[in-house]
This record gives structure tokens, sequence and C-alpha cells, in this order.
């Protein structure tokens, strides 16, 4: 049976990262135009968001983890938080799959489920990290308090065992039954994609990770937390309103998703045009990168290429004729993203409005032909 992966000697229990201090220096920054007592760089809405500058000490030494839920995202951020300098104490994995990849890359067997994890491990863990689907986390949770409730894990446990979930979409009311146990509660969202939990930590440097306090007397205390763990992984935190986290979520889903699904019209197209399956993709990412490496360069506006960009009338009349005859049902997508590049162009103040008028009439009036079954 497994044994808490915990060593021992941690100065967290010293209060090196009690919630009200965190080891953090309280001089006020700006991030994302809220003043914080966040170490780091000025963030604002114009400006890249940082990488903060490497440290040659942990800056998690002290903190002791477990993971319910050692998936992709599970297993990436253990690595990162190992990487940083906590301690893994363990974790729990639903699948046998995933169990063996946890296992083989955090080098501890995991536990069979939340209870046995708690059980083992509740005396010596500060943070109990949730990445599981979001159905799953309000059941999760109330499983959670319930274990740390049947173990006699002290509400007024100092410092607080905290408590995060990593979803993006789902509202931290579901930690609700963990902050009734005393618990500090808060969600902790990288804004990334994660393939391989091995090479996954490299990517968290740089990302940005959307932090959310969840219910509990201390706010403020959650929140700090979650930048102290942003930070430590080489990422730049943004406190993330309750209010407006679906509308977040839907952005990072157009960003990251539908770019997959765009990719995958594209490498049909051209499979269309005569490309096979095997050159298409190799030949369209290329084009991507360079589109990417150009928003980085110059913003959204200015990154703008192509016809619409520079008015060319005659060519998206041609694109949209031809989507028309050889693949009708991706006409109406070429229409409605072509109607949104257009805002696009108006603000780059370089084509005559006259054009854009034509352009959006012929976006506008160019219906998809239904596909025959």
């Amino acid at each position: 049976m497994p044994t808490c992966g915990r060593r021992t000697g941690s100065p967290w229990h010293c209060g090196a990262f009690e919630p009200h201090s965190h080891g953090l220096d309280t001089r006020p920054s700006l991030v994302s135009g809220v003043r914080t007592g966040t170490e780091g760089p000025i963030i604002t809405a114009h400006e890249s968001l940082p990488r903060r500058p490497a440290h040659s000490s942990p800056r998690l030494a002290g903190l002791t983890f477990a993971v319910v839920g050692a998936g992709r995202l599970g297993t990436s951020l253990a690595l990162a938080l190992r990487d940083a300098g906590a301690d893994l104490a363990g974790y729990t994995c639903r699948t046998s799959a995933g169990a063996s990849r946890a296992a083989e890359l955090l080098g501890i067997p995991g536990f069979t489920d939340t209870p046995a994890l708690v059980r083992a491990c509740s005396p010596v863990v500060d943070l109990y990290v949730l990445s599981v689907p979001d159905a799953a986390l309000e059941d999760v949770a109330h499983g959670l308090a319930e274990a740390l409730a049947a173990v006699g894990s002290p509400a007024d446990r100092r410092p607080r065992t905290a408590v995060m979930h990593t979803s993006g979409a789902t509202s931290t009311t579901v930690l609700a039954a963990c902050a009734d146990r005393g618990c500090l509660t808060l969600s902790f969202h990288p804004l990334q994609t994660f393939g391989d939990p091995a090479t996954s930590p490299e990517r968290l440097a740089g990302s940005t990770i959307a932090v959310t306090a969840g219910p509990g007397d201390d706010p403020e205390g959650a929140l700090r937390l979650g930048e102290r763990i942003a930070w430590a992984v080489g990422a730049s935190p943004f406190r993330l309103s309750e209010e407006h986290r679906v509308l977040y979520h839907a952005a990072a889903t157009m960003a990251s998703n539908y770019l997959v699904t765009l990719a995958h019209v594209a490498e049909d197209l051209l499979c269309t045009s005569g490309f096979s399956r095997e050159t298409a993709l190799p030949a369209l990412l290329p084009l991507m990168r360079g589109a990417v490496e150009n928003l980085n360069e110059q913003g959204s506006v200015a990154a703008l290429t192509g016809p619409l960009s520079r008015g060319d009338v005659a060519t998206v009349v041609a694109h949209l004729s031809a989507l028309s005859r050889d693949s009708p049902t991706i006409g109406g997508l070429y229409r409605e993203l072509g109607l949104a590049t257009l805002d696009i162009v108006r603000d780059r103040h370089e084509i005559a409005p006259e054009t854009i008028d034509q352009l959006a009439h012929q976006l506008a009036s160019h219906p998809p032909r239904r596909r025959q079954t």
C-alpha cells in the first residue's frame, strides 16, 4: 500500500507558507490592473505578460501537496510544483493507464481513492490539488471534505489546509464543503494546453494562470497562495473574478481548441486541393507558426495579413465560389470568420470604408450550400 511521499523536516509547519504571509514581499505591484501584495513586475492589458525572473533557491520549499486526479494536467502540475521545491505526498488517478504513467513520472505509487490518500497523508498535506473532470468536481470536493472530517483533520489547523481546483469554467462554489471544514479554497487555471506531462512543466513557464478565491473567510489569503504558486512555477497570475469565469474560458477555448479546429478544416481543404493527408498538416504548420509569431511581435491588429487586410474583393469572391463548389459545408465558417476579421480591418484604418462595405456584402450574401446526402 502506498505511503505518504513527503520529506520530513519541512519548514511549512514553522509558518513559512502561512497563507497570510507566504513569504511574500508585501510591496504592492499591479497585476492585470489590480493592485496586490504579490511581488513581481507590472502587467497591464497593453503589455505582454512577463516571465518571472529565475531564482536559484526553491520558492515552494516547505509546501507539501497531494493531487486528486493525476491525469495530464494533474501530473504536469505535480512535476512543476516539485521542480519549484514543494513535496508531493501522494496522488490518485482514476484509470489504470493514467496511474501507470503517473507512477513512472512521479516516482511513487498512487492511492486508489481520496479517502485512502487522506488517511495516509492528511497530517502533512498543506494543499490538495483537485484536477478531475468538471462534472466530478463537486462530488470529489464533498468526498475530500468527508475524508478530512473522518480522520479528524482540525478545521482550525495552522497553517490552514488549502484546496484548489484546476478547472477554467467551473465555479469555486463547488469547493464549499471544503471551506466548511475550514480549508482555504481557490481555483488555479493555467491558460495553457497540456499534452505530454513530462514536457508540460516547461509550458507553464511564461504562461498566465487565472486565480480565483473560493468560499471561505480569507479570500485574500487564497489569492495570495495562488499567486505565490503561479510565480513559483514561472507563470504570471491573473486575478479572475467569478463573474467573468465562463467568458474567460470561452476565450481560452477559441484561442486553443478552435485553433485546432481551424487547422483541421484547412487540412481537409488542402487534401481536396490535391495534398495527401500525410503532407497537408506539415505544410500548414509553418504558416500557422508564422502567424503566431506575428501575433507575439505585432499584436492582433497589425499581425493580420491576407486578402481582407488588402481589401482584395476579387480574391474573397473567388474563395467563396470555390468553397461553394468544392467544400460547401465550410463556406459558412469562412464567411463568419471573414465578417469577424473585418473588425480588425476597420481598426487598421488602411482600407477605404467603401471597400470594407463591399467585402462585408460579399461575405454576407453567399449562404452556404448544404451537402447532399
